[in-house]
């Protein structure tokens, strides 16, 4: 367990800036001046900037930030339980390759252990996801969107019906 968390710790700490500049300076959902770059092309400020948050978070204890850990695996999964479910039942994408046991069996038991796993989150795990989930979904009105990603995305949901017929 503690190699595990070592290495999602190590992870994190080169990923992170990474990303929080892309969220700056490619989806421009932050301020431009977030994602600069330095003469050794690594993302400065959003370094100096997680590197604090790292540091705030160290502060706390080690179950509170094992439920953060757990709370933001929940955050990923649950769409993608509820995605299996969407696809499976409107046949959106292609079905060959993907075939679910039981049919909607493994995605609800999925959901519903995702589900009770957030019973057993203290307060304020709770507080602080409330508070990143408002972050975020202010941070979504600030997407550029980008019509092309999004015709693309169109035509081949137009191919895939058209191939169905």
């Amino acid at each position: 367990m503690l190699i595990r968390i070592f290495g999602v710790a190590f992870f994190a700490s080169f990923n992170a800036p990474s990303l929080v500049a892309s969220l700056a300076n490619e989806h421009r959902m932050l301020p431009k001046v977030i994602g600069k770059k330095n003469r050794h092309d690594a993302p400065s400020i959003a370094i100096i900037l997680t590197a604090i948050l790292t540091a705030l978070f160290t502060t706390q204890s080690y179950l509170f930030l094992v439920s953060c850990t757990v709370l933001a695996s929940f955050v990923q999964y649950v769409p993608s339980i509820l995605a299996v479910i969407k696809f499976k039942h409107t046949n959106e994408f292609p079905t060959h390759g993907f075939d679910l046991p039981g049919k909607y069996l493994i995605p609800v038991l999925a959901l519903a252990v995702s589900c009770y796993m957030v019973t057993n989150f203290t307060k304020k795990t709770l507080l602080l996801g409330t508070i990143v989930a408002m972050l975020a979904a202010v941070a979504y009105f600030f997407i550029n969107k980008d019509e092309e990603a999004e015709a693309r995305h169109e035509s081949f949901l137009a191919a895939l019906r058209n191939e169905k017929k």
